[in-house]
């Protein structure tokens, strides 16, 4: 095998694929990327078990066809810190050598049959969606994923496939629900999918064309989504996610709009005296005005005030700010609207028809 590659295109592929490559593993092999090398293009290949994702590149010269299985980190930090424009991959015996113009780097190669298979996409996809859109969903639900549970199925990010693809995830304390328009390849009925979360960020950060389309199938143990360069494949979360409809309030008789921008900021601030015994953020809400305020035992008070266009009876309410501000730096929109009832029933935060963020409340006492 002999190859001449564009070494930038070459290391933004390297990057991506990394960040699938297990860290800690007791299978070595499960560290390497796979690399085959055609008349045209080239093929980067790493898993984790768990996802699996497969990168072309296509600037490339080729002399001789073949592959090799070379540690994913030792070959991106070679090329990452190179200066040249092109560089040759080679392999000779048992070693990967990579040469620019004043360098010569040797690799151990390891034993490409002991390399796991990784699924690419056969037949037509369920369905396809704009990659731009996709990449926003996922902003808008990757973060309520619960990072410890041992309730696995909101580990993940539900994907629920009717005329449009649903995105939610919750934690049990908020959920996040984001709706985007697809078009519809296969018209039978699409089982309901759980994504890892690392999938689902890999995924993201590859949809970078918004004018490029991604296609998707599901089965009942897999998603496979692929895009221009890439296919990624990913094994499916078990178990049964929650009922996400029954968990949106359908009782919120109190509704005021809020621009984004400063509600983030005065949010931040009034976090600022928050601990882990106080934890929480009063929202007083009373005619035209909002105020904030947090209170941390031997460290002090704050409080930060906001017009509002608020009509109602007067509301205390109480919530946990970080969770509030990663949502609201999720949104795209100038202002958001909050809806709520009482103080001891769930906040909801809007920031059009696609995305609806819901928090449940904490304890002012």
């Amino acid at each position: 095998m002999k190859v001449r590659v564009n070494r930038k295109e070459l290391a933004t592929a390297l990057s991506v694929v990394s960040g699938v490559v297990a860290t800690r593993t007791p299978r070595p092999i499960l560290q390497c990327v796979r690399i085959n090398v055609f008349t045209d293009h080239l093929l980067l290949t790493c898993t984790d078990l768990e996802v699996g994702l497969r990168y072309t590149i296509g600037q490339v010269e080729t002399e001789t066809s073949g592959e090799a299985l070379v540690s994913a980190d030792t070959i991106l930090n070679i090329i990452r810190e190179s200066a040249e424009d092109v560089v040759v991959l080679e392999v000779i015996d048992d070693r990967m050598h990579i040469r620019g113009e004043d360098s010569h780097f040797q690799i151990v190669e390891s034993d490409v049959a002991e390399f796991p298979a990784v699924p690419t996409m056969e037949g037509q996809p369920h369905f396809t969606i704009s990659q731009e859109d996709f990449r926003r969903l996922s902003e808008w639900t990757l973060f309520s994923c619960a990072r410890e549970s041992t309730r696995y199925a909101i580990g993940g990010v539900l994907f629920d496939v009717k005329e449009q693809l649903t995105l939610v995830a919750t934690d049990g304390r908020r959920l996040s629900r984001a709706v985007g328009d697809i078009s519809r390849v296969e018209l039978a009925d699409i089982p309901q999918a759980i994504v890892p979360p690392k999938a689902l960020s890999l995924l993201s950060r590859l949809a970078a064309e918004p004018e490029e389309r991604a296609a998707v199938q599901i089965s009942d143990n897999q998603m496979i989504m692929r895009v221009a360069q890439a296919t990624v494949s990913t094994s499916l979360v078990e178990g049964h996610f929650p009922k996400y409809e029954d968990v949106i309030p359908q009782d919120c008789d109190k509704q005021v709009e809020l621009k984004t921008v400063v509600f983030l900021s005065a949010l931040r601030r009034a976090a600022l005296l928050t601990n882990e015994e106080s934890k929480g953020v009063r929202l007083s809400f009373s005619e035209d005005r909002l105020v904030l305020s947090s209170r941390a035992p031997e460290q002090g008070e704050a409080e930060v005030s906001m017009s509002v266009k608020y009509r109602g009876a007067p509301l205390d309410i109480g919530f946990n700010p970080h969770f509030l501000i990663e949502a609201l730096k999720a949104v795209q929109s100038e202002t958001v609207l909050f809806h709520c009832s009482t103080s001891d029933r769930p906040g909801m935060l809007e920031s059009d028809e696609r995305f609806i963020y819901v928090i449940m409340p904490v304890s002012l006492a």
